[in-house]
């Protein structure tokens, strides 16, 4: 080990450690690099933040940008059970802002962060609804407190009183580096 601890300027990063690896058959010696994920949880592959502020969607949007992230995507109904269950086992019953919105065009649901449709059959009854002309993101939360269950629901982005919610924030997809250090 060589005891070496640097601060970590890329993403979410708390700090990088540096470990030694004896190679017999060449001159260098490789390194491997542990990267911490703090504050991100993991759940399955993926890592999460789950922002415990209410806000609009935007800010949350922001919040999550913050920290090299985007609001969390559902791309399939196994991930939405997983954060689901993830939060009822912390007795969280909480609304919960998403990336999805129908913002590009109303009563088109996409998810923002990667431009797919909103597919995954997760919706509340008779939902989305666009109630008003004025929701156009998406939340998952009990919705109108009779569900059972987290379910999808589309609410007014801005800084409606009914329309602040706590946010999940989910991080890219982990990348394998190689790096070669010559001493």
């Amino acid at each position: 080990d060589i005891g070496s601890t640097f601060p970590c300027c890329r993403r979410f990063c708390t700090r990088i450690r540096l470990r030694q690896v004896h190679h017999t058959h060449t001159k260098w010696k490789p390194v491997h690099l542990t990267v911490g994920m703090t504050p991100f949880i993991k759940i399955n592959e993926s890592y999460y933040v789950f922002g415990q502020t209410k806000v609009n969607w935007y800010v949350a949007y922001e919040n999550c940008r913050r920290l090299q992230s985007e609001l969390v995507t559902f791309e399939t109904a196994e991930e939405f059970d997983a954060i689901a269950a993830f939060l009822n086992a912390r007795g969280d019953r909480s609304e919960h802002w998403t990336s999805g919105n129908d913002l590009g065009k109303t009563g088109t649901h996409y998810w923002f962060s990667n431009a797919q449709l909103v597919t995954i059959k997760r919706w509340a009854p008779k939902q989305p609804d666009n109630a008003g002309g004025r929701e156009h993101c998406i939340h998952l939360g009990y919705i109108y407190g009779y569900s059972t269950e987290f379910q999808l629901n589309d609410r007014p982005c801005h800084n409606h009183a009914s329309s602040l919610f706590k946010y999940i924030c989910e991080a890219p997809k982990q990348e394998t580096v190689s790096i070669v250090v010559w001493k």
